[in-house]
């Protein structure tokens, strides 16, 4: 991955990089999904493909893979369809902000439409490439990345780098909690951290094909040296019509 990623040209940072930004135009009073992670019965929600396991512990959802093993990497996919228009908002702690890497996948369906459980899709097992460059369409936005210092939204399938923004959960206290938000309506795509852009993209839906605009699965990736993180307070939010 780290070979493919230098190869990109890195794309300017959005001008709403750095700015608070809290979406006028979601429903906060109705989210689609929510969960605390306060019972296991939360686990039959999910599927894992790779990794080690997928537990709760405490109160959170816990992501493993083998400790020493780089290539145990992990997808955990919520099991419900969600709207083409919404908002993810989760809280994440690393074990190890300086080591890992963990992504979302989100608006993704199979190349031709399907679910992303459709048994004509190819078996997936956490190798990257299988999410990225094979049968599924969607975005996704790695949030986090130890060793790089950069957020990156990448369009799928096909691996396209389209926007590129600084890091702000690798360098905050390591016992922090901190919030994760993903807005997406239409083409407009934005990561926040407590509030604060990340990383943006706006898909014209020209440059990198046509924008992806279905409703679709969302999926929290680990590549395998994060080894363990914590996520909490899950929630999606429909957008205001």
């Amino acid at each position: 991955m780290l070979s493919a990623l230098a190869a990109d040209q890195d794309p300017p940072f959005h001008p709403s990089v750095g700015k608070k930004f809290v979406p006028p135009d979601v429903d906060w009073d109705r989210p689609v999904y929510q969960t605390t992670f306060d019972d296991t019965a939360v686990l039959k929600e999910w599927r894992l493909e790779g990794g080690k396991r997928a537990s709760v512990v405490n109160g959170r959802l816990v992501l493993e893979s083998e400790p020493g093993h780089r290539d145990n990497h992990l997808v955990c996919w919520l099991a419900r369809e969600m709207p083409a228009q919404f908002v993810l908002e989760f809280s994440v702690r690393p074990q190890n902000r300086q080591e890992g890497l963990n992504i979302v996948f989100f608006s993704t369906r199979g190349a031709k439409g399907e679910s992303i459980f459709d048994s004509a899709l190819k078996p997936r097992n956490g190798v990257f490439r299988q999410y990225h460059s094979s049968d599924l369409n969607g975005y996704h936005i790695s949030y986090w990345a130890g060793g790089r210092g950069t957020a990156n939204v990448r369009k799928n399938a096909g691996f396209k780098l389209v926007a590129t923004g600084p890091d702000q959960i690798r360098d905050a206290p390591a016992e922090a909690f901190q919030v994760v938000r993903i807005y997406k309506n239409g083409g407009t795509l934005r990561l926040t951290v407590d509030d604060v852009v990340s990383v943006a993209f706006d898909d014209d839906g020209k440059a990198h094909g046509a924008v992806w605009n279905h409703s679709g699965w969302i999926g929290l990736r680990q590549m395998g040296h994060t080894v363990r993180c914590e996520y909490d307070h899950l929630k999606v939010y429909p957008l205001k019509r």
